[in-house]
Formats: C-alpha cells, sequence, structure tokens
C-alpha cells in the first residue's frame, strides 16, 4: 500500500535531509506565508500557505541561515511533478517578488529598496572610462551585498565587473558559466583565452559543482551532438598568383576585385580565402554539400546556423543556400517556404529581427548565416544544426557556439543536433564532450516517439568512407570492412595505414629516401587513398595539422622526433650553415629559400612550379643559380635529404 505524505516525509525524505546535515535552524518545517505591514493590525502575504521544507544556510556576518531552497513532498505513488509546480507556486510567499533591476528612475536608484539587485555592468556605470564605476559608487557603499551572482563569468569584461566584487570582499561570491573553466592546450590559443580561464580560477578557485555536458545528455536535459567533418578539397590546393586570378577573386572585406598587384603572396591556401579573398568556386562547393548533407539527415528545411568569417562571406552563404534551396523545390515540385536562408550580423535592418521568428516558426527562417552574433545568449531551442564555414582559435567562442545547438525540442521531437565541420573547429574539444545520439527507446537524450507518433529510425553510417565520427565511445573513421561501410576505431585505422607505409619502407632511412622521390611519394600516398585510409584524417585527429606528412609518418611509423614545420626549418638552416657557406652565395641564397618554402606548405611546397616564382628564391636566379654546383635534380634531392635529416 502507497505511503500517504506524512509517511513519505518520515520514511524517505527526512533520513535523507539528516544525513545531509539539515538539521535546525538549517531546515524548517511547514513554514507560512509572510506578514507584511498592511492595514492596522498587518496581514499575512495572499497566495499559497505552508511550505513543507525550507532549507536554509549559513552567511558571513549573517543574523540567521537565508533560505535558498524549498521542498515540497507528496504522497509516494503520486507525480512528484505536481510536488515540483507547487514549490514554485511557494516561492512569490517566501522569498518574496522584492527583485528589482537597477536603473535610474526619476534621479533615483530603481532598486533601492529591493532585496535583490538585478543589473548588468553597463548600468553599473563600469563601462564608462571617464566616470569609472560611477553609478555603483553613487549608490551601493562597500559591503552593501551578503551575496553576489556572476552569470558569465568568463566574459572578457572581468576587468570590469571584477570592480563589484573587490568592493564586496565580505559577500559570498558565486560565478556561473557554461564554459569548460580548463580549456586543453592547443597551438594558437589566445592571450584573450587564457586570461579569462585564468581570473576564473585565480578569483572563484575551485568549482563547487560542475556538470559536464555529456551527463546532461544522460540525463535527459540536452541534446545529444553528432559530428560531421568535411573539408573542401579546394582548402588542400596550394594556389599560384595565376591561379588565384583565374578564379576571379574579391576582396573579402570590400567584395572588390582583386588585381594582381593585390596578391602580395606567391602562394595562396584555403586559410587565405577566409581571411583575404573570396573565390565563387569555393563558397558554393561548400554549400552544395552542406546542403546534400542536410537533406540526407532530415531535409533542408532545418532549423540551423551557419558560422562564417565575414558579413560579405554571410551575404555570399545565404544567397547560395536560397539558389540550392529553390532549385530543391523545383525539383520536388514543392511549395518554398519563406524566408529560408538570411544574413543575420545584429542591428536593425540586419537580420537580428529574424531570430525570433526561426526560433518560434516551424515555417519560416531557417538558415541563420551570421559571423558571431548567435555565440551566445541566443536560445533556439528547435536548432537542428551548427554549421563551421569559420576558422577558430579561441575554444571558449567554439565552445558557446556550439552551445547554441543543445537545447531539447520536445514540440519537434528533437533530442540531436549535427556538427558540420569544414574547417577543424572540432579540435578544439576532447572526445568526452560528445555523446552518441540517442537511441530510440533509450537513454542519453530522450529518445521515444518522434512527431506525430513515429518512433525515429537509429542513425545510420556515413555512405562514405573517409569520414570522422566522434562520440562517447570514441573516435571513429568510416572504412570499407568485407566490402561494406563500417565504423573502425581511429586507433586501428591509424594502425593498418601505418602498417602499409612500414610495408614498403622497413627502417626510417629507406622511409626518408623514398619520401625525397616525388614520384615515389606520390605513389606511396595514392596506395593509402585508394584502400581508403587518408593521412590527413589522421594528422587532424592526432592534433598534428602544423606537422608535414612527413613528420607524421616518422614519428608513428619509426618512433622519431616528430618536428613541426618551423622547427625543422630553423633546423635545417642552423646544421647547414657550413654547407651554404662553401657553395656559390645565389645557389646558396635558393637552398636557404627551399626551408621557408618548406615552413609555408611543408613537401608539397618544394614540389611545385610556383616553387621558382617566389621572390627570394626567382631573384636569386633559382633552377639556374642551382646549375652552378651542379644537376638541379641531385641538388634538390641533397637539399631534402638534408631538411628531412635534421
Amino acid at each position: 500500500m502507497p505511503m500517504n505524505e506524512a509517511e513519505t516525509r518520515y520514511e524517505l525524505i527526512d533520513p535523507v535531509l539528516r544525513e545531509k546535515g539539515y538539521r535546525k535552524p538549517y531546515v524548517k518545517l511547514e513554514t507560512k506565508a509572510p506578514v507584511e505591514p498592511i492595514g492596522a493590525k498587518g496581514r499575512r502575504r495572499s497566495g499559497p500557505g505552508r511550505t513543507d521544507y525550507l532549507l536554509c544556510v549559513e552567511t558571513p556576518n549573517g543574523p540567521a541561515p537565508l533560505p535558498v531552497a524549498v521542498m515540497e513532498s507528496k504522497r509516494e505513488d503520486e507525480d512528484p511533478l505536481k510536488g515540483m509546480q507547487q514549490a514554485k507556486g511557494k516561492l512569490k510567499a517566501v522569498f518574496g517578488d522584492n527583485a528589482r533591476i537597477v536603473e535610474t528612475k526619476n534621479g533615483e536608484n530603481a532598486a533601492k529598496n529591493a532585496r535583490i539587485h538585478i543589473a548588468t555592468y553597463q548600468t553599473l556605470g563600469l563601462d564608462d572610462d571617464e566616470g569609472f564605476a560611477s553609478f555603483l559608487t553613487e549608490h551601493y557603499p562597500d559591503d552593501y551585498f551578503s551575496v553576489i551572482i556572476i552569470d558569465e563569468c568568463h566574459r572578457s569584461a572581468w576587468g570590469r565587473w571584477s570592480e563589484v566584487l573587490r568592493r564586496n570582499p565580505n559577500a559570498i561570491h558565486i560565478g556561473l558559466t557554461a564554459t569548460p573553466r580548463q580549456l586543453r592546450e592547443a597551438e594558437g590559443k589566445p592571450t584573450e583565452d587564457e586570461e579569462i580561464t585564468a581570473n576564473n580560477h585565480q578569483y572563484f578557485g575551485e568549482p563547487v559543482y560542475e556538470y559536464t555536458l555529456i551527463e546532461a545528455q544522460e540525463d535527459g536535459y540536452l541534446a545529444a551532438c553528432e559530428v560531421i567533418k568535411r573539408k573542401a578539397s579546394i582548402d588542400s590546393h596550394i594556389f599560384t598568383k595565376a591561379e588565384v586570378l583565374a578564379a576571379k577573386p574579391t576582396n573579402i572585406k570590400t567584395g572588390q576585385p582583386v588585381t594582381e598587384e593585390d596578391l602580395t603572396k606567391s602562394e595562396y591556401t584555403g586559410k587565405d580565402f577566409d581571411d583575404e579573398l573570396f573565390i565563387d568556386m569555393r563558397t558554393p562547393a561548400m554549400c552544395e554539400d552542406l546542403f546534400k548533407l542536410l537533406c540526407e539527415n532530415g531535409g533542408p528545411e532545418q532549423k540551423v546556423i551557419i558560422f562564417c568569417t565575414r558579413e560579405i562571406h554571410a551575404d555570399r552563404v545565404a544567397m547560395q543556400m536560397n539558389n540550392l534551396y529553390v532549385r530543391w523545390c523545383k525539383e520536388k515540385n514543392h511549395e518554398p517556404k519563406d524566408l529560408y536562408a538570411f544574413k543575420c550580423m545584429g542591428g536593425a535592418n540586419n537580420g537580428s529581427e529574424y531570430i525570433k521568428t526561426m526560433r518560434g516558426s516551424g515555417e519560416r527562417a531557417f538558415v541563420a548565416c551570421t559571423v558571431d552574433l548567435l555565440e551566445a545568449g541566443v536560445d533556439i531551442e528547435r536548432l537542428n544544426a551548427v554549421v563551421f564555414f569559420r576558422y577558430l582559435k579561441s575554444a571558449i567562442k567554439f565552445y558557446q557556439m556550439v552551445g547554441r545547438g543543445t537545447r531539447i525540442h520536445e514540440e519537434t521531437g528533437k533530442y540531436k543536433f549535427w556538427l558540420y565541420d569544414y574547417t577543424g573547429v572540432t579540435d578544439l574539444f576532447g572526445t568526452d564532450f560528445i555523446t552518441r545520439p540517442p537511441r530510440p527507446g533509450g537513454g542519453g537524450g530522450g529518445g521515444g516517439e518522434g512527431p506525430g507518433g513515429e518512433t525515429p529510425e537509429p542513425p545510420t553510417v556515413a555512405e562514405m568512407p573517409g569520414e570522422t565520427v566522434i562520440n562517447a565511445e570514441g573516435r571513429f573513421v568510416t572504412g570499407v570492412r568485407d566490402g561494406r561501410i563500417a565504423l573502425i576505431p581511429f586507433d586501428e585505422y591509424r594502425r593498418e595505414m601505418i602498417e602499409r607505409v612500414l610495408a614498403e619502407a622497413h627502417t626510417l632511412r629507406q622511409f626518408r629516401s623514398l619520401w625525397i622521390e616525388s614520384q615515389k611519394r606520390r605513389k606511396l600516398i595514392g596506395h593509402l587513398i585508394g584502400d581508403n585510409y587518408n593521412p590527413e584524417i589522421v594528422r587532424d585527429l592526432d592534433g598534428m595539422t602544423e606537422y608535414d606528412f612527413y613528420d607524421l609518418f616518422a614519428h608513428l611509423g619509426y618512433k622519431a622526433l616528430a618536428l613541426k614545420r618551423p622547427d625543422r626549418k630553423i633546423i635545417y638552416l642552423d646544421k647547414n650553415q657550413a654547407w651554404f657557406d662553401s657553395l656559390v652565395p645565389s645557389a646558396a641564397t635558393v637552398l636557404r629559400g627551399l626551408g621557408n618554402q618548406f615552413e609555408l606548405g611543408g613537401t608539397d611546397a618544394l614540389e611545385t612550379p610556383a616553387l621558382w616564382d617566389v621572390p627570394e628564391i626567382r631573384d636569386a636566379g633559382g633552377f639556374d643559380a642551382l646549375r652552378k654546383i651542379g644537376s638541379p635534380a641531385d641538388v634538390m634531392k641533397d637539399a631534402k635529404m638534408r631538411l628531412f635529416a635534421a
């Protein structure tokens, strides 16, 4: 027979509270609504009556423990959610409604007599360089507050809002953030990120409570994430000036055509097209690939955020996505929906007004193309995908951007979101950040029935080999097993690739000799690619993007010390100084230039015709300069051997 409410409290709740240390005066039972001085005799505030449990904590120098939580009990066979709703109703009864926003009204602080003051650092005058903290110092004496809660405490406004903490040293200081307190060490991590995390740890110390994303997913509060890593083939190509001009580039900042005089480099890569140049062959290809993925994974009419490099890039992406959508509608004889893709940059008439529509409507405003407007603070629960066409170094920004997709949306049955990575940004988080998508009827963030009572299909393995999948069980690469596409554990994928390299070169010396021969090297890479083993994937997942493939293979296969491209260049120049001094000066200049080009583009940069157009090498005589000291082919082979023996 189920226990009634009193029995439930006595048998189940009271023992747990006592075990946790909640005894008088830290727990109050059956509290009544507060009184207020209205009328001749006063009155009890209207609303809910007693509260089953009121939990309290000590405060420094406080006259009595302060209430922090309300608990309601129900009989054993009743829905616990009834107690939650009941407790919510009794919060206007225990804590009152005495919270006010800090602002100036009639020359005074509108929150003057409130118990809870809600402020931004702007309203406190913390962003005013001339009258710094003017509102704070005028209206609040030192040690005015008992408790200070800083939301988004990781933000770079530390130097401003920390003034509130310094002026209230005896208050309880609580920092809240959804950003990890510890960021994985990464090359090129912005100084700002280091300063923010250092301030967090230095001021707030060790966290009193942590809740990981994967825990929230397993508890069913946040959506699971499935990562699809892509890489535009154009980003692996090194462009000469002539090739760039042939692609009719425009300036990424101004949108104006680029002339030969505007091109200051001898070679350009995918990163340059994000930072400096725009070429039509890149963005359309990426958009077409993304649109295909959307069609395969739920259809094109999903809620999507695409993070772009600049405003003009967002314009182009929105235009391409709209064109693809119109074409799809014609092919499917489908009535197009309004406002499919739009630029969203903040400010009036710049797209931000569509965010409300995107959040609330399932029939309009599907794809938001932005730079960083939606990186934090905007909740779009029905968001299905987060896409990165933008390179990032800041892990903090990355976590905030990804966080836009983690909300669950019960109405549409959204319990997972897709993360499409075109720029390698997922290297900024660890594998434990992602969990496997929920299975029907299982845990991990929902499951159950989808819209219309249909049971969602379990996710399938990607159709093409060579894609990466990261989930709670580890890292995987799609490959071929017994003629079928299968998920291969990354460690196994890496080991099998290296075994194929070792089969062709048993020792490091043999491998080095193979590597400096262009045809043999390309044949080796071709064999690996033909067997569905992509060195690029291994380099990305092992965090070795600053290393040449030579160092990747030498380290993994022959246990050699791996050197980043800049380090290998420096050692090459230093160790061979006597050799350079013994040569004709022009030839020595060309050979030193090889080290500089290797730093920029690795082995590929030494085997492209564009090498001889590099000003440093061309002005020294280039190929003809090498003829002064021997056969140019033999000299190049000697230089490569010295470079890779460094």
